[in-house]
């Protein structure tokens, strides 16, 4: 018998979340609002709906640069493709720019992955300097500039993520904590992913009391979080929202997505968990995928907010931008895995996963398009032929 359409299955993803059929025992995290005297645990539909409202329409009038422009600080010698997949990512959501400042020796290796990313080597390695020469007065320059270099891009962008491929070469970590802070004081939104989590783990005055901070950890990088932030972890599953509640409350500002068999976004006031479908396969750089995705939709609630203040006629979002951010780029990578998985099996790989990106956001926000843009019917009937 054959396996399910695509369509099908996306079109399963779109109403309430049977978290009981696919999850049997993570249900009871969906936790009742009740238990939490601050905090509420928003509905699908309700979150669902608000972040259509700040999905870009594509139409004739628009120009480059209009649907976000993101810029990616990661991409070590040794780790070049996690810097790729992220910028690439932010490409295939819909970003229409997609920049990577990574170190010296990766940028033409990340150069010849693909013509359409903006690479530029700032950065520098540890191991691009002999035994002693490294000397605190050299290494202070080498942040600094890299740091000023990069910060000379902030206007220009919509959205900067941190972390896919940064490795833990003091170095590029140096550099790494430097732009956090200057983008701090720029007010310009962040996605802190990977290594750069490893960091916020030791310094958590990095991002606390910013807002417009975006951290994702998976199940390691949240437990090294918890231990900083002095949340012990114990108890059954079902304590879970509870956990990623404190810690949020103890960072006073950033929200949360952590990654798991159900992602939980959540911020000081409310919790939305994603349970839409996603593949069985687990592949290296889908964490890498999600934050390039994520740093789309908060391009995009930003820009949505820009458009608002100019605009009476738009109203602004009842919920915090980061977590309607955050849902979205959830939903988005787990419809894309999951349409990736049912074409590609066990063989599936994260670059599988990016070519599905467009259509799930089309499909899960239903996207309006002008000339040229078919909207989520046109992409539901793309989809259809497809199937094992």
């Amino acid at each position: 018998m054959s396996s399910p359409s695509i369509s099908n299955l996306i079109r399963s993803n779109g109403g309430s979340p049977d978290v009981s059929r696919q999850h049997s025992n993570l249900p009871q995290i969906l936790a009742t609002p009740e238990n939490f005297s601050t905090h509420h645990v928003l509905a699908i539909d309700e979150i669902k709906s608000e972040v259509k409202r700040i999905v870009p329409a594509l139409s004739d009038d628009k120009y480059k640069g209009q649907c976000g422009k993101i810029a990616v600080v990661g991409g070590s010698t040794e780790y070049t493709g996690q810097a790729y997949f992220c910028a690439m990512a932010a490409l295939k959501v819909g970003a229409d720019i997609s920049h990577i400042f990574c170190s010296v020796g990766a940028a033409p290796i990340i150069k010849g992955y693909s013509p359409e990313l903006f690479v530029h080597p700032y950065l520098m390695e540890t191991s691009q300097y002999r035994p002693g020469e490294l000397t605190e007065q050299i290494r202070a320059s080498v942040v600094l500039s890299a740091a000023t270099e990069i910060e000379a891009w902030f206007s220009r962008l919509d959205c900067l993520v941190v972390g896919p491929g940064l490795g833990r070469d003091p170095l590029m970590l140096d550099v790494a904590r430097a732009v956090v802070l200057r983008a701090r004081e720029a007010s310009l939104p962040l996605v802190l992913d990977g290594d750069a989590l490893f960091l916020v783990a030791r310094e958590s005055e990095l991002v606390k009391g910013y807002s417009q901070c975006l951290l994702t950890p998976n199940l390691n990088e949240f437990r090294r979080l918890a231990s900083t932030m002095g949340v012990p972890l114990h108890g059954p599953n079902n304590d879970r929202i509870r956990k990623i509640h404190e810690v949020v409350m103890q960072l006073g500002g950033p929200t949360l997505v952590s990654k798991g068999p159900l992602d939980v976004v959540s911020d000081h006031q409310n919790v939305v968990v994603c349970s839409a479908t996603a593949g069985a396969r687990r592949c290296s750089f889908q964490g890498d995928v999600l934050a390039g995705a994520l740093a789309v939709f908060v391009a995009w609630t930003r820009i949505f907010i820009q458009e608002a203040s100019t605009n009476e006629e738009i109203i602004l979002p009842e919920m915090n931008s980061m977590l309607l951010a955050g849902f979205g780029g959830c939903t988005v990578c787990r419809t894309a895995s999951a349409c990736a998985f049912q074409v590609k099996k066990r063989s599936m790989l994260a670059g599988d996963m990016l070519e599905y990106l467009g259509t799930a956001v089309e499909m899960m926000f239903e996207v309006t398009g002008g000339a040229g843009g078919g909207g989520a019917s046109q992409a539901m009937n793309d989809m259809a032929a497809v199937r094992i």
